[in-house]
C-alpha cells in the first residue's frame, strides 16, 4: 500500500510526456518482475506446525484468539476446504463455534455443497421437524455432492442444535448442465433470465482456471472458455445468493459464513469479489492449507508465478488429505421399489451377507431395529459401524420374517 501512494506521488510530481516515459519502460519491466514460487513464499515463515495460522499480508503468525478479533470488523468469512479433507472441516467447525459464542444466533452459514431447490428440507432439517436420513434423502445428498457425508456432519449437527440458518448457495444442476453444454454466449433469451449477473473477463481468474485445467484435458486452450463460463456461473451464482440473503429481512446484518471449496475463495477473484462487487461489504477469507515439510502440497495452488495476488489473508496450516478409512460394506447389491422396499438383488461372494446367509431376492426391513426406507440411510448407519461389529439385520423372505447376525469385516478387493 505504500508502494501504491509512492507511486502515485510520483506520478503527479512528473509532467505528461515523463509519466508516459515512466509507463512505457515499467511496461516492459513488468513481465521480468513475476516472482517465481520460492521467491514468493519467503515472506511466509520458515517453519510451520499443524494449526499454525498465518496472516499473509505481514507473515506473522497469529493465534485463534487473535484470528478471532478479525470476525468482529466483517460481514462475511469465508472459510475454504479440501472437500475429502477432514482437517479442513474441523477448521470450519472450530471457527463456527466461535462466531457463535460470540455473536449468538446473529450467524447464518452459507454452503457450497447445497443447491438452491433444496432449501425448503434444510430448512426443515435445521428447525428439527425431519430426521438426519430424510434431510440427506430430499437434499439428494450423495447424488447431488457426492463426498461423504460424515465430512460435514459435525458442522451441519451444530447448526441444528443452535438453529443457526444454513443457507443453500449453490445453482441448479440442470442450469449448469445447460450451461456447461451450450456455454455462455448460445443460450436463448429464456434461459439468460435465470442467471445472475456474469462477469467472466477477470484476467487472473482465467490464468488460475487455466493453471487448474493444464493435464487434466487434451486441449486446455479449446476448453477454457467452457469451463470458463461453469466456473463463472457457479461462483456468480454463490455470490448472488449470498448477496440476496445478506440484504433480507432475514439476514440484514448478520454474520455470514460461506463454507466453499479453496479454488472458490482464493485470491479472492471467485466469490469472494463477486459479492463484494454486489454489495460492499467488508469481508476475510480463511484458507485451509495442507503442507508437508513447511512447503505446501503439489495440490495447493498458493503462490502460482502468473498470479501477483495474496491466496488469502489468512492460511491455516493443516496435514495433508489421508486416505479415509475403508467404508464398510454388507456385499449386496439393492433395488428400492415403489412402495420403499429393499430387495436384494446380488450378493458379492466372500461378503458379510452371503457369511450371513442372506439370498437374492431377499427384503431388507431393519437393520439392529432401525427400519430402512432407502439404500443410503443403510449405506450411512453402516459407515457409523466398525469393523468386527455384529449388526441384527430383520429381512423378510417368501413372506416369513428373520433375523440374522451379520459380522461385519474387511472385503477382500477384487
Amino acid at each position: 500500500m505504500q508502494a501504491a501512494k509512492s507511486f502515485i506521488m510520483h506520478l503527479r510530481m512528473k509532467s505528461f510526456s515523463t509519466v508516459i516515459l515512466f509507463l512505457s519502460v515499467f511496461s516492459l519491466l513488468l513481465p521480468m518482475s513475476a516472482f517465481p514460487e520460492s521467491d514468493r513464499i519467503k515472506n511466509f515463515p520458515q517453519q510451520v506446525a499443524l494449526n499454525d495460522i498465518i496472516h499473509i499480508p505481514t507473515g506473522e503468525k497469529v493465534q485463534f484468539a487473535i484470528l478471532s478479533h478479525f470476525f468482529n470488523c466483517a460481514s462475511v468469512l469465508y472459510v475454504g476446504e479440501t472437500h475429502e479433507n477432514m482437517a479442513s472441516h474441523q477448521v470450519q467447525l472450530k471457527i463456527l463455534k466461535a462466531c457463535f459464542e460470540q455473536f449468538g444466533n446473529n450467524i447464518a452459514i452459507g454452503m457450497e455443497m447445497f443447491t438452491r431447490p433444496y432449501q425448503p428440507f434444510i430448512d426443515q432439517w435445521i428447525a428439527g421437524e425431519i430426521d438426519e436420513q430424510k434431510f440427506l434423502e430430499e437434499t439428494q445428498w450423495d447424488k447431488e455432492w457426492g463426498y461423504d457425508y460424515s465430512l460435514y456432519k459435525d458442522i451441519l449437527d451444530f447448526a441444528r442444535e443452535k438453529k443457526i440458518p444454513v443457507i443453500a448457495l449453490n445453482a441448479p444442476k440442470d442450469l449448469v448442465k445447460i450451461v456447461s453444454k451450450k456455454g455462455l454466449k448460445a443460450l436463448s433469451e429464456e434461459e439468460k433470465k435465470q442467471l445472475p449477473e456474469i462477469d467472466t473477463d477477470d484476467y487472473f481468474h482465467r490464468v488460475y482456471l487455466a493453471n487448474a485445467i493444464r493435464g487434466h484435458v487434451m486441449d486446455p486452450s479449446a476448453n477454457l472458455e467452457r469451463y470458463n463460463g461453469v466456473q463463472c456461473l457457479w461462483e456468480e451464482y454463490m455470490a448472488q445468493t449470498v448477496a440476496d440473503y445478506l440484504s433480507s429481512w432475514e439476514g440484514k446484518d448478520k454474520k455470514f459464513l460461506v463454507f466453499a471449496g479453496n479454488g472458490h475463495i482464493i485470491y479472492d477473484f471467485g466469490i469472494p469479489k463477486r459479492v463484494f462487487r454486489r454489495n460492499f461489504l467488508p469481508y476475510y477469507t480463511i484458507y485451509p492449507a495442507e503442507f508437508r515439510e513447511n512447503k505446501p502440497t503439489a495440490d495447493q495452488d498458493m503462490f502460482l508465478q502468473d498470479i501477483p495476488l495474496e491466496p488469502a489473508d489468512f492460511v491455516w496450516i493443516i496435514p495433508p488429505q489421508t486416505i479415509q478409512g475403508k467404508r464398510i460394506y454388507l456385499g449386496i447389491q439393492i433395488r428400492k421399489t415403489s412402495d420403499n422396499k429393499l430387495i436384494i438383488q446380488e450378493i458379492s461372494p466372500e461378503s458379510p451377507a452371503e457369511k450371513a446367509g442372506f439370498l437374492a431376492g431377499d427384503t431388507i426391513l431393519s437393520i439392529d431395529g432401525k427400519i430402512l426406507e432407502s439404500v443410503m440411510g443403510l449405506v450411512h448407519y453402516l459407515q457409523t459401524k466398525q469393523f468386527g461389529d455384529t449388526c441384527t439385520v430383520e429381512i423378510e423372505r417368501n413372506g416369513k420374517k428373520t433375523f440374522s447376525e451379520v459380522t461385519l469385516f474387511e472385503m477382500k478387493q477384487k
